[in-house]
C-alpha cells in the first residue's frame, strides 16, 4: 500500500513538472521582450530541466537578436544611402552583448543529456552562425567606449568578443581569418587595467604576450597588475614567485629582469639581487644587466668593478646617458680614491680618470643640454676642480649654484 502511495505521488509530480514545462514554454513564447523573458526564465530556473533551460535561453537569443538586427539594419542603411535615420546604438550593443551571452548559456545547457539520456543539441549551429554578426559588433562598439573612457563597458565589449571565441559554442566556426584577435585581447586587457579589473587585465595580457606588435606592452600591463594588487604579505610572495616564473620562461627579456631585481631591493635582500645580476650578466648580457651590475657596484664603493660594467653597457648602447652619468661619477670617485692612496699627489692614473670622467660629462653635455634627463652640470665642475682646470670649473659656477 505505501509503495502505491508513493507511486501516486510521484506520477503526480511528474504531470506536475510537465504541466509546469508547458506553462513555462507557452510564457516564453509569449514574450515579446529580452527582459520579460528573462524575468520568467530566471524565476523558473531552478526547477527547469536542462532541455528547458537551453530552449530558454534560446529564447532570449531570438529576442536579443531581434532587436540587434533591427538596430544594425537601421546603422547599415544610413552607412549604404548616407541617410541619417535614428537607431538605438547604446541598445544594439547591449542586444549584441546579450544574445552572446545567452547563446553561450543555451549551449552549455544543450550540450547536457536529455529526458532519454541522449545528447541531441538543438540550437549550436544556428546559434554559432547568426551570433557571428552580434559578435563582431563588439569589435567597434569596444574602440568607442573606450574611447569615451568608460572603460567598464569597453572591458565588456572587448572581454566577450576575445571570452566567446574560446567558448564550445563556436567549436566549429571557422575564425582562420580573424588574424587579429591577439590585438584585441591587448585591448581587452587595457580596458580591464583601466577599470581597475587587474585579474582580467592579466588574464587578457596572457593571450596576446606573443603578439608582435602588442606583446611586450601586454606584459607591462600584466606586470603592472601584478603589483596593482599587492595589499598583504602572501600578495608579495606571489607577486615574487610570479615574477621568478615570468624571468624563467623568458630570462632574456630585460623588464621581468629589472622588476626582479627591483623587488629583491624594495625588500632589501641584497644577496638575492647581486646573486640574480652576476647569473644574468654571465647567461644573458645585456645592457641592462650590465648597467644593474654597475650599480651594484657602485653602491659598494667598488668603483673600478662599476666602471668596467658601465662601459660594457655602452658597448651596447652608446646612447644610454644615466650610464654614462653613472660611468663619469664613478670615475670621479676612482679619482679621489687614487688621490688619496698616493697621499694627495695627482698621479697620472688619477689625472686620467679625471679626463676619462670629463669626456663622458661633454658628450652628455652636448646630447643634453638643458639638463633634462641627466643633471650633470656639478659632476662635470667637481672634474674640472679636482683636475685643477679652474677656469672651466668658473664656467660651471652658475649652473651649480
Amino acid at each position: 500500500m505505501k509503495k502505491m502511495i508513493m507511486m501516486a505521488v510521484a506520477s503526480l509530480v511528474v504531470v506536475s513538472a510537465g504541466a509546469q514545462n508547458k506553462d513555462f514554454q507557452k510564457q516564453m513564447k509569449a514574450a515579446g521582450a529580452y527582459q520579460e523573458a528573462l524575468g520568467i526564465l530566471n524565476s523558473n530556473l531552478s526547477g527547469l530541466s536542462a532541455e528547458d533551460k537551453a530552449l530558454g535561453y534560446n529564447r532570449l537569443v531570438d529576442l536579443a537578436m531581434d532587436k540587434f538586427n533591427k538596430e544594425n539594419n537601421i546603422k547599415l542603411t544610413n552607412q549604404v544611402t548616407q541617410k541619417n535615420d535614428p537607431f538605438d546604438n547604446d541598445g544594439m550593443i547591449e542586444a549584441a552583448e546579450n544574445a552572446l551571452k545567452a547563446g553561450i548559456e543555451c549551449d552549455k545547457f544543450d550540450q547536457m543529456p536529455n529526458s532519454k539520456g541522449k545528447v541531441a543539441p538543438k540550437f549550436r549551429k544556428k546559434n554559432a552562425e547568426r551570433l557571428l554578426a552580434a559578435r563582431n559588433l563588439l569589435l567597434s562598439a569596444g574602440q568607442d567606449l573606450y574611447n569615451e573612457k568608460k572603460f567598464d563597458a569597453a572591458q565588456t565589449a572587448f572581454g566577450l568578443f576575445v571570452d566567446s571565441r574560446q567558448d564550445p559554442l563556436f567549436s566549429e566556426s571557422d575564425f582562420s581569418a580573424e588574424t587579429f584577435y591577439t590585438q584585441i585581447a591587448y585591448f581587452a586587457a587595457l580596458a580591464a587595467y583601466n577599470n581597475h579589473d587587474f585579474p582580467a587585465a592579466s588574464k587578457y595580457a596572457d593571450l596576446c604576450k606573443n603578439d608582435a606588435e602588442y606583446g611586450n606592452e601586454a606584459m607591462d600591463i600584466k606586470v603592472l597588475s601584478m603589483k596593482a594588487q599587492l595589499k598583504t604579505k602572501e600578495d608579495s610572495v606571489k607577486y615574487m614567485n610570479d615574477l621568478k616564473a615570468l624571468h624563467a620562461q623568458e630570462p632574456e627579456n630585460e623588464r621581468y629582469f629589472s622588476l626582479l631585481t627591483e623587488y629583491y631591493q624594495n625588500t632589501q635582500d641584497n644577496a638575492a639581487k647581486k646573486a640574480l645580476i652576476e647569473e644574468q650578466v654571465a647567461k644573458y648580457p645585456s645592457k641592462m644587466s650590465w648597467a644593474l651590475k654597475g650599480e651594484s657596484d657602485m653602491n659598494e664603493s667598488k668603483w673600478k668593478e662599476a666602471i668596467d660594467s658601465y662601459k660594457k653597457a655602452l658597448e651596447l648602447d652608446n646612447d644610454f646617458l644615466q650610464v654614462r652619468y653613472n660611468l663619469a661619477l664613478c670615475e670621479n670617485q676612482q679619482a679621489i680614491s687614487l688621490r688619496e692612496a698616493a697621499g694627495g699627489n695627482m698621479t697620472p692614473e688619477v689625472k686620467q680618470y679625471l679626463q676619462n670622467s670629463i669626456d663622458n660629462l661633454l658628450i652628455i653635455k652636448e646630447k643634453d643640454p638643458n639638463r633634462e634627463m641627466v643633471n650633470w652640470a656639478y659632476t662635470l665642475y667637481q672634474a674640472y676642480y679636482l683636475i685643477g682646470d679652474e677656469a672651466k670649473a668658473k664656467e660651471l659656477e652658475s649652473l651649480v649654484q
